[in-house]
């Protein structure tokens, strides 16, 4: 049946890239066919398998379709139907009494990036913030890395990936945009650059750079401060920019002193050559950009991993130059009201994301968390410490309501679970924190069956929680907060989204050159080698490295699936085709515990277990095994995953997640 209607949309998972592409229609009202839009300058038309394959996840036979109420034990996967009146009503009913009974902040919402969109993700916390709940500490992503490039740069924000196919020299550190990036890897590999892999792991991109250097896990901040000790004695530093537009260089030097080549080697595990020439390589070549992964400050010291890494583009002369400086996350460009969005609140209890079990079985905690609200995220499958996580969760005592297309493990822990649209079937706009682009998504195709969108959710909650005031349409919302728009957002209008379905930032240039002003908003107006505000803060001013041990003697590093967006999408075949989980181990490490390839075998450590397939395999080194996800527990094999693993302890910067710092053993079974 030939497509009648075309129309804009936009990827909103959580993706550097975030997709523009086309949603065509059927006569019948069907979707039919999604293709990437050639016109975009970032994502140029190419989509990965997830978006290749997205209309078998819209339409799929297992999407939620109305709502439901709990009918057996928790965690039964036993519910009813009920209409959305009934649903709605138990809801509202059931804050009122808590509210009542224990006060506002006994309710929590639990929300995160599974649906990027700025009215998807954040209209909803308009409710919670008119009703006074606790708020939700954003820290499993990026908020280490985050915290530590405010410290040196006053902003995480860097370089324009458009502006990467004019380095020279790459450095992709703790990064696989192979998998996570397609399109940075792809301007990556047509650049005329010399590529260098800094990963402890040898993965697609370090295959095919054209040096890797695997270095233990967790010591990337020694092998950063390394190099810079190098580039000082050496006078391989640029002293005009150093002398113009830092501040604390002379502090620098004496604490990188003691970081010499064998010092680093000897703490890295790498060969004094291979560090000697990566060294001399960055210092010499220009220009050099930096592209740092998220997954380097998942550690217990993870904020000093960014920290220490940023420094190098400041020595070297790298930074305000095209083709040059540091990439890790660019969504502070997008600079907007957000409280016209979330609405404002007064200052109140805060939890973090991560100590979710912790949160749940806190007899301390006054008052308890007695109703927790769900939606945009599956904590039963991204949770560290899921044995926690899961227990509070089945705690009677709580009242659990879940919103998604799906029924996860969070949802058969609920109580009430509502059926959620797919992103096709609501409007939102999308922001990035990879290009500077701002995009549209248009409604392409009604609500399957039942299913609302968090819009419709909190509007209907809002009315009959008496919220009135707080209530907007998402198109005359998204118009409002456009026009609060600053710096590069400023004049992007809803208009010219409906006529284009994506907007460039307004930057001087194009492609964007980070900080072509060399302005720093600091407290020192330049980049801070030494930063006072960590200082006042009460962490070094300048960082160092911290080694970690762990009381089992496996790292094992679990980061993201090519065709997973975290959990999302592992229920689907066509997507995720995999049967069972894998982790992979290195000869030696298999060896000496009998393991041969394609064993099943228990990871365990004190917090908990989980059973995988084995794969003897030369990515890691010994002492180190690698495991991707995110799984769904319901799914696998032993309902356990590697988050039953992990620990729900923090970096050292912005009480982050710390999944990457988890020590296991491996048996066979």
């Amino acid at each position: 049946m030939v497509a009648e209607k075309r129309v804009f949309a936009s990827c909103p998972r959580d993706c550097y890239d975030t997709c523009a592409m086309y949603a065509y229609v059927d006569e019948e009202g069907k979707l039919v066919k999604v293709e990437g839009r050639k016109d975009h300058g970032f994502t140029k038309g190419f989509l990965c398998r997830k978006g290749q394959k997205i209309l078998d996840w819209v339409y799929s036979p297992h999407r939620l379709k109305y709502p439901m109420k709990r009918a057996g034990p928790k965690g039964s996967g036993s519910f009813e139907r009920i209409t959305w009146d009934e649903a709605l009503e138990i809801i509202t009913s059931k804050l009122k009494k808590t509210v009542k009974e224990y006060g506002p902040t006994s309710v929590l919402p639990y929300e995160y990036a599974g649906h990027m969109g700025i009215i998807s993700r954040y209209y909803p916390y308009r409710f919670f913030n008119r009703l006074g709940a606790s708020q939700l500490l954003y820290t499993i992503c990026s908020e280490a890395g985050k915290r530590a490039l405010i410290y040196h740069y006053g902003t995480p924000a860097g370089m324009d990936p458009e502006d990467v196919p004019n380095s020279s020299y790459v450095v992709v550190w703790g990064f696989n945009p192979a998998w996570t990036s397609l399109h940075l890897y792809t301007l990556i590999k047509n650049s005329k650059a010399k590529v260098v892999a800094v990963d402890p792991v040898r993965s697609e991109t370090t295959e095919h750079a054209d040096r890797h250097i695997q270095l233990k896990p967790g010591t990337d901040s020694a092998l950063a401060l390394g190099i810079a000790n190098y580039a000082i004695v050496n006078d391989l530093y640029d002293k005009r920019f150093v002398e113009g537009h830092t501040f604390g260089f002379d502090e620098l030097r004496r604490a990188v002193k003691g970081y010499t080549p064998e010092r680093v080697c000897a703490i890295c595990g790498l060969d004094g050559k291979e560090f000697r020439s990566f060294a001399e390589e960055y210092c010499r070549t220009k220009p050099a950009a930096i592209l740092m992964g998220l997954g380097l400050q998942r550690n217990v010291n993870g904020g000093e991993i960014v920290r220490a890494i940023s420094l190098l583009p400041a020595i070297t002369g790298n930074i305000g130059v095209r083709g040059g400086g540091f990439f890790y996350s660019n969504s502070s460009y997008f600079t907007i009201d957000w409280d016209k969005v979330k609405g404002r609140g007064q200052e109140r209890r805060k939890i973090n994301m991560i100590k979710l079990g912790e949160t749940l079985l806190d007899d301390s905690l006054k008052p308890p968390i007695k109703f927790l609200f769900v939606y945009n995220s599956n904590p039963a499958a991204v949770c560290p410490d899921l044995n926690k996580v899961r227990k509070g969760l089945s705690r009677e005592d709580l009242f659990t309501v879940v919103h998604d297309l799906f029924l996860t493990d969070t949802a058969e822990l609920a109580d009430v679970v509502l059926p959620a649209t797919s992103y096709f079937e609501t409007f939102d706009i999308q922001f990035t924190y990879g290009g500077l682009y701002a995009a549209l998504n248009e409604k392409a195709v009604e609500p399957l069956e039942e299913c609302k969108s968090n819009a419709e959710v909190f509007t209907e909650l809002s009315k009959r929680m008496g919220f009135d005031e707080i209530v907007e349409e998402p198109e005359a919302l998204a118009e409002e907060i456009l026009k609060t728009g600053t710096g590069y957002m400023m004049g992007i209008t809803l208009e010219e989204l409906k006529k284009k379905g994506f907007v460039r930032l307004r930057t001087p240039t194009v492609p964007h050159i980070a900080f072509g002003d060399l302005k720093f908003s600091t407290p020192t107006g330049k980049i801070e080698l030494y930063s006072k505000q960590a200082e006042t803060d009460g962490i070094p001013p300048i960082p160092t490295f911290t080694e970690s041990k762990g009381d089992y003697p496996i790292r094992l590093i679990t980061p993201f699936h090519r065709d997973l967006m975290k959990s999302q999408y592992y229920n689907i075949k066509s997507i995720y085709g995999a049967d069972e989980q894998a982790v992979e181990i290195n000869k030696e490490d298999a060896s000496t515990r009998g393991i041969r390839d394609g064993d099943r075998v228990r990871i365990f450590n004190r917090l908990g277990d989980c059973i995988m397939r084995a794969k003897v395999s030369g990515k890691v080194r010994r002492g180190v095994a690698l495991s991707y996800g995110i799984a769904w527990p319901k799914l696998v094999d032993g309902g356990r995953t590697v988050n039953f693993t992990t620990s729900s302890h923090t970096a050292d910067l912005g009480v982050g997640s710390a999944y990457h710092t988890n020590y296991v053993d491996i048996e066979r079974i």
